[in-house]
């Protein structure tokens, strides 16, 4: 058998797997404390009630997942909190692979505040979406923010594409790869969201659009003209979203869950 490698150098070949499988590892990060409070709100809903290893629907609902009449009834936070729930453990496993696989380096690149606007905003606006179109289904998981950080990494393609010169080939392949595997990871949910997650990839375009800062001599002509564009596209389908899933949202049924200190034993 080998020696075993001294601790310097295990230690620097475990550093060395972690950026391989995630570029630019930091536990110093929006984007990893937001994984760590995921994990721990998955751990928390299997207390709370479970399945064959997977969260009670009345789990789910009581730690916040969507629900139309919930929300119409003025349950906002609704509308936050299914970003940190998930169906079951390959749900978890496999959006937190990609939204670690792909969030370091953008939020290093955009910064801690930017990066936390664009997740979270990503995650808001693909779950109003998502009861817009099904106010009747329990939505949870952080996909409608992953899907945002795709819409994100599109935008930001489309406002270089001038300066991408002979990688577009290459940029695009790498794309059509990453949402590719976003689907199919997606796909081990119950009930995959597509609303929730054109919404989210919608999301993370249009903030993306505003809140692009590119040196003048790099900016293409139509680079106002999007900006403005994207703000008032932004909220218009906040608005309008907001006034379907509320205002005109349906008023029942609630489902009798109990609460979270007191949860009903139901068999789902």
């Amino acid at each position: 058998a080998p020696p075993p490698l001294p601790r310097a150098e295990a230690s620097s070949a475990g550093r060395g797997i972690l950026d391989l499988l995630f570029p630019g590892f930091d536990t110093d990060t929006f984007i990893w404390r937001m994984s760590v409070l995921q994990v721990v709100e998955y751990v928390g809903s299997l207390l709370l009630g479970s399945t064959f290893g997977a969260p009670k629907l009345c789990s789910l609902y009581l730690l916040g997942a969507s629900w139309g009449p919930a929300i119409a009834s003025g349950a906002l936070w609704r509308l936050f909190l299914p970003m940190m729930l998930h169906a079951n453990t390959l749900h978890i496993f496999f959006n937190l692979f990609f939204q670690l696989r792909i969030g370091f380096g953008m939020e290093k690149q955009f910064g801690r505040r930017k990066f936390c606007l664009l997740y979270l905003f990503s995650g808001f606006l693909g779950n109003l979406l998502s009861v817009v179109a099904d106010p009747m289904k329990l939505a949870v998981g952080a996909s409608t923010s992953g899907f945002g950080l795709l819409g994100v990494w599109a935008a930001e393609v489309l406002l270089t594409w001038d300066l991408l010169g002979e990688s577009r080939p290459k940029v695009l392949m790498w794309f059509a790869f990453m949402l590719l595997s976003c689907i199919m990871m997606s796909a081990v949910s119950p009930n995959v969201d597509f609303m929730g997650h054109f919404g989210g990839a919608l999301a993370g375009f249009l903030l993306a659009v505003i809140l692009a800062d590119m040196p003048e001599e790099h900016r293409p002509p139509w680079y106002g003209a999007a900006k403005t564009l994207a703000k008032h596209a932004t909220a218009l389908l906040v608005l309008g979203s907001l006034l379907e899933a509320v205002a005109l949202g349906p008023d029942g049924p609630l489902p009798r869950c109990g609460t979270v200190l007191r949860p009903r034993q139901l068999p789902f």
